[in-house]
């Protein structure tokens, strides 16, 4: 019975350690010179929600509400910026909560609340303000202030905000804008007016005919998620009263000789600091500097290097339409896409193992992913006369390499040339259809040594010698249960 036992543990070891030794054969060591690169190369990805309290970089909700990684490297643009947003598409409720009031409950005063504002000017009936919570992207409050196509030269309408007042510190403030420029008429002029009140204000202003690097410009054309921040104090006083800012009583927003709409998404008047956008690089004479971004007169993205170098405030920030720039999805990031076999080649005495590498991988699909241009890309690391298959496949599902029909390959050998030759072997990748690589090449003893990932897919073991541990622990149990077996049977005889 002992013996039996015995028996049956030795088959069981070592059924699980030839599988593990096996198992050492199915990978390829990304580090080798030959390995040969396999990706996805994506212009970029949009992602449609993404919570920065919850979701860390390349997460994204599946369409059954799950939180999934995309399993690619961020390789970014030319400058190093790895993702971009609009400003105008952050949901944040900091964004909205101008004004504070010591007597209010709940803030429930908002410079983003239509019904808090009021028109006037003697073209009064001409504009109007709306509330268009979601116009940007879903969960983002916004209000439009527009006039309404009849405006002519000499005509004047303003949008007011009244409820508030500041008497403290009022130069130290900041003027603090996110909005889109819809439209802007030839000759339209738009000016955001901090006003006191007896009759002075500060002016910035949105006119096509003005420089966009001005202090006291917005905008100059028509844009979506325009930046502007800037120090009361910084900007001159006009108006009619004694010359000084010395309180913050009303915002106007001022239309002037034609028509324009503008869309506000975050109204700030109150605070000391600016929120810093994020770190973006900007080109000089030498290579690249990181630059905080504070304003964005031309609106559109900003980029940035990464998603943690924008300012505290937007801890609990939901994105609308992050974008990730420059997206490998490669071998090395899903392991399980591969499968490598390594095999002796006859009649070839140079080269006495052969590799068959194929690849299968399809890009996710779900309703929070907008993919940009994606191409299917194969690095070509031998010489093309070691290359008895190159080929791929497309929509194949999951159908096995040997079951895949002749007529659904399409050949690649024609395409290669010598050694690093990167081949686009399909410019128009769709995702949701799985693809399929397979490449046969011919190795040298070296190269086989240097490719083969002795402890599994990328070096599982991670023993700088190559060796597998187990292999000593097997030869340790196999010598022992040797001399074990022999005491079992000396006493079995006896017994």
């Amino acid at each position: 019975m002992r013996a039996s036992r015995l028996i049956a543990l030795v088959a069981v070891v070592a059924v699980a350690l030839s599988g593990t030794a096996a198992a050492a054969t199915l990978g390829l060591n990304p580090n080798a010179d030959v390995y040969p690169e396999t990706q996805f190369e994506e212009d970029h990805l949009d992602v449609a929600v993404h919570d920065r309290e919850t979701m860390g970089l390349l997460k994204y909700q599946n369409d059954s509400g799950e939180i999934q990684t995309i399993d690619a490297e961020i390789n970014g643009t030319d400058a190093g910026e790895l993702v971009s947003y609009r400003a105008d598409q952050v949901e944040e409720p900091e964004f909205g909560e101008y004004p504070r009031k010591s007597d209010e409950a709940n803030n429930s005063a908002s410079a983003l609340d239509a019904s808090e504002w009021t028109t006037g000017g003697a073209a009064s009936s001409k504009i109007s303000v709306s509330q268009t919570d979601g116009s940007t992207a879903a969960g983002v409050t916004s209000i439009q202030i527009a006039t309404d196509g009849s405006m002519t030269s000499g005509d004047v309408a303003y949008a007011s905000y009244s409820n508030q007042s500041i008497t403290t510190d009022v130069l130290k403030r900041e003027a603090q804008l996110i909005l889109n420029v819809d439209t802007l008429d030839s000759g339209a002029i738009v000016d955001v007016q901090i006003r006191d009140g007896d009759g002075d204000y500060v002016n910035a202003t949105i006119d096509s005919s003005r420089d966009a690097t001005a202090a006291d410009v917005i905008a100059n054309q028509t844009a979506d998620g325009v930046v502007y921040q800037q120090k009361l104090g910084e900007l001159s006083v006009e108006g009619t009263g004694d010359g000084s800012l010395d309180a913050i009583e009303e915002i106007r927003v001022n239309a002037e000789d034609a028509d324009a709409t503008v869309t506000l998404t975050a109204v700030n008047v109150e605070k000391k600091s600016h929120w810093d956008m994020g770190t973006t690089r900007q080109n000089v004479s030498d290579g690249h500097e990181d630059v905080t971004v504070e304003q964005n007169a031309d609106g559109g993205r900003i980029e940035l290097t990464s998603l943690s170098s924008m300012g505290e405030w937007s801890a609990d920030s939901v994105i609308h339409g992050l974008r990730y720039h420059n997206l490998e999805y490669g071998m090395a990031e899903k392991p399980a896409a591969v499968n490598v076999t390594f095999s002796d080649a006859e009649n070839y005495p140079s080269f006495p193992t052969k590799v068959e590498i194929v690849y299968t991988r399809e890009l996710p699909t779900a309703y929070d992913l907008s993919h940009g241009p994606v191409s299917l890309d194969v690095t070509q690391t031998f010489l093309s006369d070691r290359y008895s298959t190159f080929r791929y496949a497309e929509g194949v599902g999951d159908t096995a390499t040997a079951d895949v029909a002749d007529d659904s390959w399409i050949d690649l050998s024609g395409s290669l040339g010598e050694p690093e030759k990167e081949i686009e072997a399909d410019a128009t990748v769709q995702s949701g259809t799985t693809y399929k690589v397979q490449q046969v090449v011919l190795l040298t003893a070296d190269q086989r040594d240097s490719l083969e990932a002795t402890g599994g897919a990328g070096g599982f073991w991670g023993d700088s010698g190559g060796s597998n541990p187990l292999m000593s622990v097997y030869n340790w149990i196999a010598g022992g249960i040797v001399g074990l077996l022999s005491i079992v049977g000396i006493k079995a005889r006896g017994s």
